[in-house]
């Protein structure tokens, strides 16, 4: 088609009244006062750019491009004048994207894009995907405000204030009448003051204990079961091999152990580090924090696995299977630093979880690699002279053998440094409490 051709075109078009420049002018103006609404509908955005579209030459995409320019602009001048917000501009400012979309392709269809009642056919689908798009991010924009300002008020150590929606606020007031009477109910002497962190501690202690006991029962058999299992597994691989006694150890006793002091140090750490993590909603409460909720679950698996041991030992021996310790503070004063450990260490893996998610994924592994090198399927005298220094770099090795020293009579490791031990368990304490002081305004509650 030639020039002329367009040209002819476009003055026969002008004869049959498809659009007179300038018709209709008062009818372009966008309407600050319906455009910004919460529940404007799509027409106050598509009515105004139909005027102007069929006042304007609209017979070519160069010409039509300059009228959706042009109320690109004057939205623009709209936004700036009337100072709205940032959301809603981008939500208008898309919604007009859309709309110009949807009439291009209209128009290039040949559809009567001017008739009165003329809406695009997908319009409204796609104006709703849209404005529930829009929800979405505000209600992000909205938690991620919140939690920045638990994260300033917790580092700043001040009081955060909420907004309570009207259909809570009955419920607040009655739990406010609930907590005024127990207070009142506490002795004079206590008001104002912080409750202790050793009452808080056991009324922690107390609380995990109800929850195991309704929810966990299975996990208190298999503390039984999974020590049981795992001292079955080692003591058949020695006594397959003709072995039943190592270095003066029957094999059975040296086999329970090892299993159920690293089942509980492996417990000890995951239920620490999840702990920390994850018990958001007790933080709500005075005197209680992350730190605080990972050594209770420490304790709590410390105390159930010396349970434990007390259960097995004296099965084992009335079976004639397990021979009773030496020393039994000895034997629990090492269980004990054992749990210290695996307490450290839960802290510390929970402290970086908070800088990153993926961590505690990764936990299993990093344990599964320490078991190796703890001492819990041998011990270091059992090895070539030239691989022992390569365990008795792992300090939980030391542990483990410096742990069966005090129980048997006939053993006595050379290699395990009681000095190294604490030295390493020290380190690792502190490394977990500066880790957890970094991780601290990362922990908000819920």
């Amino acid at each position: 088609m030639s020039n002329e051709d367009r040209i002819k075109g476009w003055r026969s078009r002008r004869k049959d009244g498809n659009y007179t420049v300038g018709s209709g002018v008062a009818g372009w103006r966008l309407d600050p006062a319906a455009l910004f609404e919460a529940r404007a509908t799509p027409a106050v955005l598509l009515k105004p750019l139909l005027a102007r579209l069929q006042g304007e030459p609209h017979d070519s995409v160069a010409a039509r491009r300059a009228v959706y320019e042009a109320v690109q602009a004057e939205l623009e001048a709209e936004i700036a004048r009337s100072a709205v917000d940032e959301n809603l501009a981008d939500f208008s400012r898309r919604r007009l994207r859309l709309i110009v979309r949807l009439l291009e392709q209209d128009v290039r269809a040949g559809v009567a894009v001017f008739a009165p009642d003329y809406m695009p056919a997908k319009l409204a689908a796609e104006d709703e995907r849209l404005a529930e798009a829009h929800a979405r991010r505000a209600e992000r924009r909205r938690q991620d405000e919140a939690r920045e300002a638990r994260r300033h008020a917790s580092r700043n150590d001040i009081a955060l204030e909420i907004e309570v929606a009207p259909d809570e606020a009955g419920d607040l007031a009655i739990l406010q009448d609930r907590l005024r009477f127990l207070h009142e109910g506490h002795s004079p002497d206590m008001a104002g003051k912080v409750r202790p962190v050793g009452r808080t501690l056991m009324a922690m202690f107390i609380y995990q204990l109800r929850v195991m006991h309704g929810e966990s029962r299975i996990a208190l058999v298999w503390a039984l079961v999974g020590p049981t299992v795992l001292l079955t597994l080692i003591s058949s691989l020695y006594i397959l091999m003709g072995t039943h006694y190592i270095l003066g150890m029957d094999v059975q006793t040296f086999a329970l152990l090892g299993a159920t002091t690293w089942i509980m140090f492996r417990q000890v750490v995951f239920r620490g580090s999840t702990a920390y993590v994850s018990a958001r909603g007790l933080l709500n409460f005075q005197g209680v924090t992350p730190l605080m909720c990972a050594l209770v679950q420490a304790l709590i698996y410390v105390s159930v696995y010396l349970v434990v041991f007390g259960v097995l030992i004296s099965a084992g021996h009335a079976l004639g299977l397990i021979t009773l310790p030496i020393s039994w503070a000895g034997f629990i004063l090492f269980v004990v630093l054992m749990g210290c450990c695996g307490a450290a260490m839960g802290v510390l893996f929970g402290s970086i979880a908070t800088f990153w998610q993926f961590f505690l994924r990764l936990a299993p592994i990093i344990e599964r690699f320490l078991q190796i090198f703890a001492a819990v399927f041998f011990v270091s005298e059992q090895l070539p002279e030239q691989l022992r220094p390569w365990m008795l770099w792992s300090p939980f090795a030391h542990g483990m053998q410096l742990l069966r020293s005090a129980y048997f009579q006939a053993y006595h490791s050379h290699d395990a440094s009681l000095g190294y031990f604490l030295a390493s368990l020290v380190f690792l304490m502190v490394a977990a409490l500066v880790a957890e002081r970094l991780a601290r305004p990362n922990v908000q509650p819920m």
